[in-house]
C-alpha cells in the first residue's frame, strides 16, 4: 500500500474558486479541479491507495468551516483528513477546536505559519503545540520557502529545531523534507533528530538526488513519509523521483506506508 501524506482538496462549492486563486499565486498547473472526488481518481492514476488531506485554517474566522469539511471528509474510507487552528484565536476556542477534531476521530492537524503570518516559533503557536501532544495528535507545518511569501520564510529549520526542544513530546511532521528549498540547513539542524518529514515537493524544486539519498539514509526509517503536494504537484512524478534513489525494499515501505500507519494510529 502506498500512502500520500501530504494533499490538499476543498469542499466541491468552493474548490474551483479557491484553486484558481492558489494556481495564480504560484502561476503552477494543477492535477485535479480540486474536490475530494477528483483527488481520490489522480491517487488512482498514480496507483496510490491512501492520502491525508491537509486543511489550512488561514485565519480564526475560518476554523469552524475548516473542520467542519475535516470531519466530514475523514469520513471517506481512503482520505484521513486534517483539522487546523490559527495561533490568532484565543486558547480557549483552541482547546475547544482540538477537542473536537480528536473526538471526532481526526489524527492530526496542519499549520502553514506563511499563511498565517506568523514565525513558527512564536509563542503564539506554543498552546496550539502543548494541547496537540496533550491529545495525542499529530503537527503538519509547512516548511521551508513558499511561493504566498517570496521574501519571508515562517517556518525555518532554526525555528523547527527551536520548536522541539521546547515541545519534545509533540508529533511534528516537517513538510517539504523540513524545509522546502533549505535543505542543507536540514541537513544541518534537523536529520536524525525526533521529527518526521514528509518528502513533498522534492521532486518540483529538484533536489539534488545524491543529497536526497544521502539526508533520507542518515535521518532514520521511523520519520519518513511519503508527500506529494497534490493538486500542485503529480503524485506519480514524485513517487518516480522517491523510487530512482533505489532505496533499500524495506525503507520503501517504512516511507510509503507504514510511518504513515503509524502516524494515523492504523497498522
Amino acid at each position: 500500500m502506498i500512502i500520500d501524506f501530504h494533499t490538499h482538496c476543498f469542499p466541491d462549492s468552493l474548490a474551483e474558486r479557491a484553486l484558481g486563486k492558489l494556481s495564480a499565486i504560484g502561476g503552477i498547473p494543477t492535477y485535479t479541479n480540486g474536490t475530494a472526488a477528483d483527488t481520490v481518481r489522480a491517487l488512482d492514476d498514480a496507483g496510490i491507495d491512501r492520502a491525508v488531506i491537509c486543511n489550512i485554517a488561514t485565519n480564526d474566522r475560518q476554523t469552524t468551516n475548516v473542520n467542519n469539511f475535516a470531519i466530514a471528509t475523514n469520513a471517506h474510507p481512503r482520505l484521513y483528513a486534517l483539522g487546523s487552528v490559527n495561533p490568532t484565536s484565543s486558547e480557549d476556542f483552541i482547546d475547544a477546536e482540538l477537542t473536537r477534531l480528536h473526538a471526532a476521530g481526526i489524527k492530526g492537524i496542519k499549520i502553514h505559519p506563511d499563511y498565517m503570518g506568523i514565525e513558527l516559533d512564536d509563542a503564539r503557536f506554543d498552546p496550539i503545540f502543548s494541547r496537540a501532544a496533550e491529545l495525542g495528535l499529530f503537527v503538519i507545518t509547512h516548511a521551508g520557502w513558499d511561493f504566498i511569501s517570496p521574501d519571508k520564510i515562517h517556518a525555518t529549520p532554526t525555528a523547527i529545531a527551536r520548536v522541539l526542544e521546547k515541545h519534545p513530546h509533540l508529533n511534528l511532521v516537517a513538510a517539504h523534507f523540513g524545509g522546502n528549498r533549505q535543505w542543507d540547513d536540514v541537513e544541518e539542524l534537523l536529520i536524525g533528530r525526533r521529527v518526521w518529514l514528509d518528502l513533498s515537493l522534492t521532486e518540483m524544486f529538484s533536489l539534488d538526488p545524491a543529497q536526497y539519498r544521502r539526508m533520507i539514509l542518515a535521518h532514520g526509517s521511523d520519520h519518513l513519509l511519503f508527500g506529494s503536494d497534490l493538486p500542485w504537484c503529480d503524485p506519480a512524478k514524485a513517487l518516480g523521483y522517491l523510487s530512482d534513489l533505489d532505496l533499500p525494499s524495506d525503507l520503501m515501505e517504512k516511507i510509503c506506508e507504514k510511518n504513515a500507519l503509524a502516524l494515523v494510529g492504523e497498522k
